[in-house]
């Protein structure tokens, strides 16, 4: 029992010395004492994954690398545009390791290499000197160049990379945040302030103008519609007039048949229903009764 427990063991300590494990997320670099080719890189393209043999330490030594894409993240550092105005601008990169064997002589560790890309970061964050503030910052969606930055900056950060031979290729860059001093934060919204009085005084000056357009369409209709009532009741006095006048001619013809023949009419309303008065027989038109 105790011999088959030492064959287990000293196998398994065989098996550490003898063989290594590639996880598929991983790149290995395996140097034979001190050494390494590009035959040395075990799975770089994601395909060869699993148990591999290997001579033990000092022979060869294997080395583990990340594969996955890293995010390297700058800090905020003041940049003057090229109409002499300053932002405060933070910059990120997403890089990896593209030439395992090349990084490997250049840095020891990715916090090696990300100490090297920062260096390259601040400096290709120079770019931004060639827009202007409003280039970077407006509110107008159609003036913004921000693609046009990401453009150059990105461009910077690769032929400065490949002026070193560092096995690191750079995938995407960009701005992540844009912010303003504070002086000039006060003048951006006092600005903005004069913008929006201005764009409400338009408004309002259009909404003036309007009003008075509809006022004065207003009155045209009114004066046209009172014209034309006038010229309505200038017709009805006329023919009232032409038939008082023939109302008139035959009255004066005999003026005192004619009142009696109006209070007769003035009576018999007056008398059309069973009616008590109590009246002065003096008064017109019952003063027919008298006679």
């Amino acid at each position: 029992m105790k011999i088959s427990l030492g064959m287990v063991l000293l196998a398994f300590f065989l098996g550490m010395l003898f063989t290594y494990q590639v996880n598929f997320d991983e790149v290995v670099l395996v140097t034979t004492f001190g050494r390494a080719t590009q035959q040395s890189v075990i799975n770089q393209n994601g395909d060869q994954a699993g148990l591999h043999l290997k001579w033990p330490w000092p022979i060869q030594t294997v080395y583990r690398m990340d594969r996955r894409d890293f995010v390297l993240e700058d800090r905020l550092e003041q940049q003057e545009t090229k109409d002499r105005q300053v932002v405060i601008a933070k910059a990120f990169a997403v890089w990896r390791i593209d030439d395992p064997l090349q990084f490997h002589r250049m840095f020891r560790s990715n916090a090696e290499a990300e100490d090297f890309l920062k260096e390259r970061l601040r400096a290709t964050k120079a770019e931004i000197s060639r827009f202007t503030f409003d280039e970077l910052t407006n509110a107008d969606p159609q003036k913004l160049r921000l693609d046009e930055v990401q453009q150059a900056l990105f461009a910077r950060m690769r032929s400065d990379l490949a002026e070193h031979t560092c096995g690191i290729e750079v995938v995407n860059m960009d701005i992540s945040r844009i912010l303003l001093p504070e002086r000039i934060t006060r003048s951006v919204f006092s600005r903005m302030k004069q913008t929006r009085q201005r764009f409400a005084q338009n408004a309002r000056s259009e909404g003036k103008a309007i009003a008075q357009s509809i006022t004065a369409e207003t009155n045209s209709d009114k004066q046209r519609i009172i014209a034309f009532t006038d010229r309505v009741a200038q017709n009805i006095r006329a023919q009232g007039d032409a038939a008082a006048a023939q109302y008139y001619a035959e009255y004066n013809k005999d003026p005192e048949f004619a009142l009696f023949l109006r209070k007769l009419e003035a009576l018999e309303k007056s008398l059309k229903t069973n009616t008590t008065f109590v009246l002065d027989t003096d008064s017109e038109p019952f003063d027919l009764l008298k006679k």
